[in-house]
């Protein structure tokens, strides 16, 4: 695998931006090639939400290695979203839809509106009664009524964001470099998932939700935004049993139907117990260390080898030390 800073560098930069469906199907066929590389099989499937009665949206899910088999699986959002331009905070495993940052991230198309209508009302229809329609100002009133209709429809989702270093190119990061230090056995025993959707509707997170009747009994880690602090944070559902002796759970759910599960992010709780994700969504998400990244997959990695060996091994495998 190529050095960590290289790996920065491909998905945060070339790859970094990933809100179009081309732009997701780029990154997935380069990861996929890395993780063969790696040992690892890649399966990627669509789906189809149906949005309206003629209008679909196509979501993709990576599923790398064997899920069915696997003791664990690590699942990780690749989507990246829209900018909001630092209006707003973003927290680590926010699955609600919030309407103002919605109606935030569309402050620039509103602005555009506002300013052709001006244009129109205030310079070019004066103009136009004067000079009549086949005028230079009748041009320039549909020029800018045209453009303005074109960008409107372009972004009416948003203008999505270019910088996506933390939120969320960081967890991929991880999960890469985690991979790179398993062994064989390791890798027959841990999963990963890359879905889609985390930055709108979680609709990937449903996709594996109903990918197979046995994943219900699996153990999975969800990770979001690990860059985003040096300082690992670790969340459960009161109603999953588990225990690590150097790691502190915090009490945390997610909007999922499946039991069994983890959640790690890094930053600091405030007095809600949310963790928030600086400057995500914004042009400011732009720097990621590679010695975070290395930390946080040493963690990873000493937590997966816990979750996967045998009880009677287990002893000596709970002293090893999570760096949090």
């Amino acid at each position: 695998m190529n050095s960590l800073k290289d790996l920065i560098f491909r998905y945060c930069v070339l790859f970094g931006k990933r809100f179009s469906y081309r732009e997701k199907i780029a990154f997935l066929r380069v990861i996929s090639k890395e993780l063969i590389q790696l040992g690892y099989y890649v399966d990627a499937k669509i789906a189809k939400l149906q949005l309206a009665k003629k209008k679909y949206e196509n979501y993709y899910n990576a599923y790398i290695g064997d899920l069915d088999s696997a003791d664990v699986i690590v699942c990780t959002y690749y989507d990246t979203g829209v900018n909001y331009f630092n209006l707003t905070k973003i927290f680590a495993f926010e699955q609600r839809f919030n309407k103002r940052r919605y109606f935030g991230g569309l402050i620039p198309v509103f602005m555009l509106l506002a300013i052709a209508i001006s244009l129109n009302l205030f310079i070019f229809l004066p103009n136009i009664k004067a000079s009549g329609i086949y005028s230079i100002s009748g041009a320039l009133a549909a020029i800018v009524t045209l453009s303005a209709f074109y960008i409107i429809l372009k972004f009416k989702n948003g203008i999505s964001n270019k910088k996506n270093f933390v939120c969320n190119t960081s967890s991929i990061l991880v999960m890469l470099n985690t991979i790179n230090k398993m062994n064989k056995y390791q890798k027959k025993r841990v999963a990963f998932v890359l879905y889609d959707g985390g930055c709108s509707n979680q609709y990937g997170l449903k996709m594996i939700e109903h990918y197979s009747d046995k994943l219900k009994k699996k153990k999975f880690i969800f990770l979001d935004s690990l860059g985003n602090s040096e300082s690992l944070l670790f969340f459960k559902p009161k109603s999953f049993e588990f225990a690590a002796e150097h790691i502190n759970f915090l009490d945390g759910k997610l909007e999922t139907t499946l039991k069994k599960y983890l959640m790690i992010t890094a930053g600091a709780l405030n007095e809600y117990n949310q963790v928030q994700i600086n400057n995500a969504h914004s042009r400011g998400d732009n720097i990621l260390a590679d010695s975070i990244i290395e930390k946080h997959s040493k963690s990873l990695h000493s937590l997966l080898t816990l979750l996967i060996t045998p009880e009677k091994s287990k002893n000596l495998t709970d002293k090893v030390i999570l760096d949090k």
